[in-house]
């Protein structure tokens, strides 16, 4: 395997952990936010940048 399949691979599994951690959370009943309440907060950390 190249460096660059691993590395694609190791993001992909990366990306899988997060999104499965969001929807175990959904599935909690956890706080979600919309996507314009998302944007507000990207937003806002990008301007404390």
């Amino acid at each position: 395997m190249s460096i660059e399949a691993y590395e694609k691979r190791e993001q992909i599994l990366e990306l899988r952990g997060k999104v499965l951690q969001a929807e175990e959370e959904r599935i909690k009943g956890e706080r979600t936010l919309t996507i314009s309440e998302a944007r507000k907060e990207l937003r806002k950390r990008a301007e404390e940048m």
